[in-house]
């Protein structure tokens, strides 16, 4: 995917972002980072087509985004925002959204192969943990773990992770980062974050700073 001279406003006020510059690819995990404010989470509102842009190009396979139907479009994506929607409901519930009776062996099976059960099956009843209105009997990386299962279990094309480990401990971080050096290779991977941890899991990495994108050449990571 090329993200190429994007540039965005709300109406009736200053550029927020004025040239952006992005390149999303199967195999690599392309991060951008910047300071809280700089328009991060904005872009990707904009990719999931909240916004229209002002100027620039969005392309998939050389094909404007726009060009695909919303509903096709949207169904290409996983999404971790930062703001969760987690439902009162079963553990389970939140992770299919959808008819739980006819998929619970099949994602109960995903979140033992991606690794997601070594954390799931200690909560209270395991997948069958109630986990309240906003999931207020979950902490915060309880809920971004959930979050982030639910966005692989859609199996996406295209993967948007806005500070996915922010709530997590050091160890529960380590296994996110190792798995998306698992899966990056069936999908193309943003994340947005102000942490510079994340340079440990970046195959391209660009900085967001008054609107503009600058790239960082991460020669560790080059094979």
């Amino acid at each position: 995917m090329i993200i190429s001279n994007l540039s965005f406003r709300f109406a009736g006020r200053s550029e927020l972002l004025r040239n952006v510059n992005l390149r999303l690819e199967k195999g690599k995990v392309t991060a951008l980072l910047g300071e809280i404010g700089s328009g991060k989470s904005i872009l990707l509102s904009i990719l999931q087509r909240f916004y229209c842009i002002e100027n620039g190009k969005l392309l998939l396979d050389g094909q404007s985004i726009y060009d695909i139907p919303l509903s096709n479009w949207r169904g290409k994506l996983g999404v971790v925002e930062q703001d969760i929607k987690i439902f009162n409901g079963f553990l389970i519930e939140n992770i299919v959204l959808g008819n739980v009776t006819e998929e619970a062996e099949k994602a109960i099976s995903f979140c033992k192969e991606y690794g997601f059960d070594t954390y799931f099956s200690k909560m209270p009843q395991g997948y069958m943990t109630i986990v309240g209105e906003e999931g207020i009997n979950l902490s915060g990386g309880q809920k971004q773990l959930i979050a982030l299962a639910r966005a692989l279990y859609k199996n996406p094309e295209i993967l948007l992770l806005d500070e996915p480990t922010a709530a997590m401990d050091k160890k529960t971080e380590v296994f996110v980062m190792e798995l998306l050096q698992k899966i990056k290779f069936d999908m193309m991977i943003l994340m947005v974050s102000h942490r510079e941890s994340i340079e440990s899991v970046a195959d391209y990495m660009y900085w967001l700073d008054e609107g503009v994108t600058y790239p960082k050449s991460l020669v560790s990571n080059l094979n």
